[in-house]
């Protein structure tokens, strides 16, 4: 039986992901919206998985849609640090272009944030842990509560890309979205969905 993991982004926060394009950092709360798209997150793992694990970045806004998740999956979240977002570091402040005219090497490179992490760290580490909450949960349906930057990472290294690939290749990541994968312990994976966001419907746009 193969082990599936569920990436989640979280739920839609208090200011929206891109107002402050590189303020991922921040640690923001749920919107009113943000808490309902996590009720529905929920009902759609109750309905549709048997879920025996959940994995959350330490961040308010992944910590509140995994609290909501839990009251109705009846699974208790384990923090995991390496889930996190990427640290922006001196960038958290400022606006696209303030970062791009201050910081061209790290916003068009991925060269290390002054005070925070490069892209191939976030890369690294995000690989490392969700592989190894994998390799720890054979034939289980494990959820790991994270952000946009965390999954796209994952789906990277997942399909062989390393973070210096010129051609690797580009995900849409909603906020709210699920993005299910099943791996089993003699190396057979397969991509079951992406960017799922049905358990949405009836919601506004986010």
């Amino acid at each position: 039986m193969p082990t599936d993991l569920i990436l989640i982004c979280h739920g839609q926060t208090v200011q929206r992901e891109g107002d402050q394009v590189f303020g991922w950092w921040a640690d923001m709360p749920l919107s009113l919206l943000g808490r309902q798209q996590a009720l529905l997150i929920g009902e759609c793992l109750k309905n549709n998985f048997d879920i025996q694990a959940i994995y959350t970045s330490p961040l308010k806004r992944t910590q509140e849609t995994a609290d909501i998740v839990r009251d109705i999956v009846k699974v208790v979240p384990a923090t995991e640090h390496a889930l996190r977002e990427l640290d922006s570091g001196q960038l958290s402040q400022l606006s696209y272009e303030e970062a791009q005219a201050q910081y061209p090497e790290a916003v068009n490179e991925g060269q290390r944030i002054p005070g925070g992490e490069s892209y191939d760290e976030m890369h690294q580490r995000v690989a490392w842990v969700v592989n190894r909450l994998v390799q720890q949960s054979p034939d289980q349906q494990i959820v790991c509560i994270t952000h946009g930057g965390p999954i796209v990472a994952y789906l990277r290294a997942f399909m062989g890309y390393a973070p210096q690939d010129k051609n690797k290749p580009r995900f849409l990541c909603r906020v709210a979205s699920l993005h299910h994968i099943q791996l089993t312990p003699d190396g057979d994976r397969t991509i079951v969905s992406l960017n799922d966001i049905a358990h949405l419907s009836g919601l506004p746009s986010s």
